[in-house]
């Protein structure tokens, strides 16, 4: 079963609130738009990998998606988690296209017009291993025994491992091949090393100590907050800002009429700046004319709240928008 569902990454949603947000001759647009074009396929990589986790028989394993972990004062970050009395499968995806060659101190990427190196994604899955196991010690989690694979989720990736290189031999495999290679790993982990309610607290711990990865997306691509488009856009033309008139949203461009489009304005806010804000923050953001207006608008949202009247702090929630 899925004890932590995949989501969209926060990054990939910071970038694409930031797009949103700036004029579209603004010269850091292009790095924006190629950056998210990144995210998105990392992700849709994480898709394929979620629907091929999906046809595991639901009692088998506890499958925890992107957790990042606290070990010392640094972080470490693993795609794919599955767990059981007998084992601990630690997945990495890789969404790369083109032609793969797979060295021992190298990964090569051959496209048509690019020729990219990358950490040999072997060591790398094995260093996550490792930091897993040392956060593990470090919890006083009942030890278990750890093996760990990389999956490339493209189906139209060209895969080529080294003559003789016989652990990526063994541990890389394709999306449509992983059921067979986590059945390969069951057979060498017969013995329990869990019961039901340690497998309870080892999810319960992974799920608490899980930190979101957040990152200052303007600092990220040099861009001034004086750039940064306010006000609540419009769902159908996108202007900025819409007037607010009893009760209702509405575009002086194409005469839209919304009565929720400034959900999606405060989730930039949220995304751009920080997840939490005061009622004076938001409402100049979204350029509404009086505190009493924004006091209602805020209160129609499950906002967690933290202080009493003006000096009321908003915190974003976990699902939102």
């Amino acid at each position: 079963m899925f004890d932590k569902n995949l989501s969209v990454p926060i990054p990939l949603l910071q970038a694409e609130a930031l797009e949103r947000r700036l004029c579209p001759d603004h010269e850091k647009i292009p790095e924006i738009k190629t950056n998210i074009k990144i995210l998105k396929s990392g992700y849709n990589g994480e898709k394929e990998l979620n629907y091929q986790l999906g046809q595991i028989p639901q009692h088998k394993y506890h499958i925890f998606h992107d957790l990042r972990l606290p070990i010392g004062e640094v972080f470490f970050q693993i795609d794919v988690i599955l767990l059981s009395p007998n084992i601990l499968i630690n997945l990495d995806g890789k969404n790369h296209s083109g032609k793969i060659t797979i060295e021992k101190n190298q990964m090569i990427q051959e496209t048509t017009d690019i020729r990219e190196v990358y950490e040999n994604p072997v060591s790398q899955t094995n260093r996550h291993k490792i930091l897993l196991r040392n956060w593990i010690e470090e919890n006083n989690l009942p030890k278990i025994f750890m093996d760990n694979l990389v999956v490339f989720t493209r189906f139209s990736s060209e895969i080529i491992i080294t003559p003789g290189y016989k652990e990526a031999e063994n541990k890389v495999c394709k999306s449509h091949d992983l059921l067979r290679k986590i059945e390969d790993l069951e057979r060498y982990s017969k013995k329990l090393h869990m019961n039901e309610q340690d497998l309870f607290n080892v999810s319960d711990l992974l799920l608490k100590k899980h930190t979101p990865k957040r990152i200052d997306i303007l600092e990220t691509f040099n861009i001034l907050v004086s750039d940064i488009i306010t006000g609540v856009q419009c769902p159908a033309c996108l202007l900025a800002p819409m007037k607010y008139y009893r009760h209702k949203w509405m575009c002086p461009i194409c005469n839209c009429v919304s009565k929720d489009a400034h959900i999606r304005a405060i989730d930039d806010y949220c995304l751009i700046y920080k997840p939490w804000f005061t009622n004076s923050e938001i409402r100049k953001f979204l350029h509404i004319p009086s505190q009493r207006i924004a006091s209602y608008l805020l209160s129609t949202i499950d906002f967690t709240r933290v202080g009493y009247k003006s000096d009321t702090v908003y915190h974003q929630p976990s699902l939102f928008p």
